[in-house]
């Protein structure tokens, strides 16, 4: 459980560092401090236009004074950290040979025809469409009770 959390955090981390109106990490963080939302500082500018006191909150709709709206730099800081994590994870797929060379997708398929790992856009493609083409977990597993004991 405790492993599976793990693996979930990066992505979750990503999510909570991720502006819902530009979908994408937060520029310049911003609170709307009545209801606790953030937004990027350009995003809500543009999304509130002209208006000048009362605004609604993009998320929740409730009204909000516009000139409460604060920095948010807890979460700025924790955005950088978000960026860094998101790009070592990145680096560590590459590394580890779990990024398809032509699509930059995962690699979670396993072409027993051909025996090479593949991507969704590969299996899909003209030349493993007929393949038998299997998920990656269920090729080790049939690999292990293929194995010698202490494998």
């Amino acid at each position: 459980e405790d492993a599976e959390m793990a693996a979930q955090w990066p992505t979750q981390l990503t999510d909570e560092a991720t502006c819902s109106i530009c979908l994408d990490y937060f520029k310049d963080p911003v609170i709307i401090p009545e209801c606790g939302h953030n937004f990027c500082k350009t995003c809500l500018d543009r999304y509130w236009g002209k208006s000048s006191s009362k605004v609604s909150c993009p998320h929740c709709r409730m009204m909000v004074q516009r000139k409460m709206v604060t920095p948010n730099r807890p979460l700025a800081n924790l955005i950088e950290l978000a960026k860094k994590l998101a790009l070592r994870g990145e680096k560590r797929a590459r590394d580890e040979g779990n990024i398809c060379d032509k699509h930059q997708e995962p690699q979670k398929l396993f072409c027993q025809d051909d025996k090479v790992l593949l991507c969704v856009v590969c299996d899909r493609s003209k030349e493993h469409r007929s393949h038998q083409v299997i998920p990656l977990e269920e090729a080790f597993d049939e690999c292990k009770v293929g194995m010698p004991n202490g494998y």
